[in-house]
């Protein structure tokens, strides 16, 4: 039986794909099959496939239309016989007993799935860097190395990690499920579905992939397409309603849906794309303002910067009138808290003047000045 079925989206990637390759053939674990899905490429991609698939009995090549990693992910979930599931960038690596780890900790474990740190590395420099948002430093230490379920990080769920190289499924888990086709940042639907449709899941805190920092590749896209964040966005709230948990997650998805446009716009330098981004967004938040002013949640209880990014999106005329709303809103909130941390200050020095240990210290000090005089 095949342990884990790999797929390998390629488009274009002549320059590094053998290096990726080599670290799938030479996996410690093999008793695995490397789907490789062909979207179309134009370069030497489909003959560097065809010989290692000469090579290699494990190989299956399928060939298809330029349509986008989506669907060459969900193509090959299609063709996937293995009992979990794996996704490999073309132009990233894994470390040569990845596999193994992963396997050995599904099979301890019997969880749904497996999430597990990643790096980056620069393609220039070949230096491997580290952050938090990879490292998944948001999440309590008590909940890595361990069999958890997806209520135990519920909070962190809409801005984990949502990369498909860092995880392992149990093919079970997904096969029914899509990634969103035509559309970049699609892999923020399918983490999330899989996610709240798992039992039990594992965070493995260990590096076991390491992604490629370089122009033009799978995870690097114009500003334009910034746009897509929205749809997305759109399209995660409608799986938690159809899942039955939006009741349950709502107080996290706010913050994600209306909170991420204001990084996003943040992000994006073109003043054009910039503008027509907001545009985007302004039309969106309007197309949702009865349902949230309708939600108890919305009106009392979300977070007052959520609400504010959310109303000013609908209110501010221009992008850089809305990144300036913010901004005072972030002004007017530093200076609350520290007028309140001012008045805790007074509130305390005011008690220890009040204590006999001040005045004695006064005393001292009194007789001090006296005696040095």
């Amino acid at each position: 039986m095949v342990k884990i079925s790999v797929i390998i989206p390629v488009y274009n990637v002549e320059k590094y794909l053998k290096e990726c390759l080599e670290s799938v053939v030479n996996q410690t674990l093999n008793d695995i099959e490397i789907i490789c899905i062909d979207d179309g490429s134009t370069d030497s991609s489909p003959s560097i496939l065809k010989e290692y698939q000469n090579n290699d009995e494990r190989f299956i090549i399928i060939n298809q239309e330029n349509s986008g990693p989506g669907a060459a992910r969900n193509r090959g979930i299609k063709e996937a016989k293995g009992k979990y599931t794996y996704f490999l960038d073309s132009d990233d690596y894994l470390e040569l007993d990845a596999l193994e780890k992963l396997y050995d900790v599904g099979e301890k474990t019997d969880v749904d799935f497996i999430i597990f740190k990643l790096r980056r590395f620069c393609d220039e420099t070949k230096e491997y860097l580290t952050s938090p948002y990879y490292d998944m430093a948001n999440i309590e230490d008590e909940f890595k190395n361990k069999v958890i379920t997806y209520q135990d990080i519920k909070k962190h769920i809409y801005k984990m990690v949502v990369s498909t190289p860092a995880k392992l499924y149990r093919t079970d888990l997904i096969r029914d499920i899509k990634f969103p086709e035509n559309i970049l940042f699609e892999d923020n639907v399918f983490f999330i579905e899989s996610t709240l449709k798992s039992d039990k899941l594992f965070i493995l805190d260990e590096y076991l992939y390491n992604r490629r920092i370089r122009d033009n590749s799978i995870t690097t896209s114009d500003e334009s397409d910034y746009k897509d964040t929205i749809t997305i966005s759109n399209l995660m709230v409608q799986i938690t309603k159809d899942l039955g948990k939006y009741e349950e997650m709502k107080e996290y998805i706010y913050p994600r849906k209306i909170g991420n446009t204001n990084l996003i716009i943040n992000q994006i330098n073109n003043p054009e794309m910039k503008e027509e981004f907001f545009k985007e967004v302004k039309e969106d938040f309007k197309k949702h303002l009865d349902e949230y002013e309708s939600d108890d949640f919305f009106v009392n209880k979300l977070n007052d910067k959520t609400r504010h990014i959310f109303y000013s999106g609908i209110n501010c005329k221009t992008s850089e009138e809305f990144i300036l709303s913010i901004k005072l809103f972030d002004a007017e909130h530093k200076i609350k808290k520290l007028k309140k941390k001012n008045k805790k200050l007074k509130k305390e020095n005011k008690r220890i003047k009040s204590t006999k240990a001040y005045k004695i210290w006064k005393k001292y000090i009194k007789i001090k000045k006296k005696l040095f005089k």
